[in-house]
C-alpha cells in the first residue's frame, strides 16, 4: 500500500543514472579545444590590429617627411634621418639625377623609408621627384 505523497518510482536502468565519467572528459575535452580555438583566433586578431596601426602611422610619419622634403628649397634637399616617438625611423636618400650624357637635368629623387624595428623588420618606402624651378626658364 502507497502512502499519500510518495509516489512510485521505477528502478533506472543500468547507464542512465546521469553523466559518467566519459561523457564529462569528451566534454571537457572538446571545452578545452573551443576556448583554444578561441583565444588562438582572438589573439592572432590583435597582433594583425597592431600590426595595421604600426604601418598607418609609418605612412602617415613618413608623408608628413616627404611633404616637408618637398616644400624645402632645392638646394637644401640632403639625405637625413630622424627618430619619432622613439619607435618609428625614418630615413631618406636624395640623389640628383642625370640625362643620358650624364649632366644634371635639375632633379632629385628623394626615396624615403620609414621602418620599426621594435616589432619586427617592417617598413613603407615613399618615393618622389623634386625639380628645381630655374631649369624652368632656361636656368644654367
Amino acid at each position: 500500500m502507497k502512502e499519500q505523497g510518495q509516489e512510485s518510482k521505477a528502478p533506472l536502468a543500468k547507464g542512465q543514472a546521469g553523466f559518467g565519467l566519459v561523457e564529462i572528459l569528451v566534454s571537457a575535452v572538446v571545452t578545452g579545444f573551443l576556448t583554444t580555438a578561441a583565444f588562438y583566433f582572438l589573439s592572432a586578431q590583435n597582433g594583425m590590429g597592431a600590426r595595421g596601426n604600426d604601418q598607418m602611422k609609418s605612412v602617415n610619419l613618413g608623408k608628413l617627411k616627404m611633404d616637408s622634403l618637398k616644400v624645402s628649397t632645392y638646394d637644401e634637399l640632403v639625405s637625413g634621418s630622424d627618430t619619432v616617438s622613439e619607435r618609428y625611423i625614418r630615413s631618406w636618400h636624395v640623389t640628383p639625377m642625370r640625362n643620358g650624357a650624364g649632366v644634371l637635368n635639375g632633379r632629385k629623387k628623394i626615396e624615403l623609408k620609414v621602418f620599426w624595428p621594435l616589432s619586427g623588420e617592417q617598413n613603407v618606402s615613399l618615393v618622389s621627384l623634386r625639380s628645381d624651378d630655374r631649369y624652368k626658364d632656361g636656368w644654367p
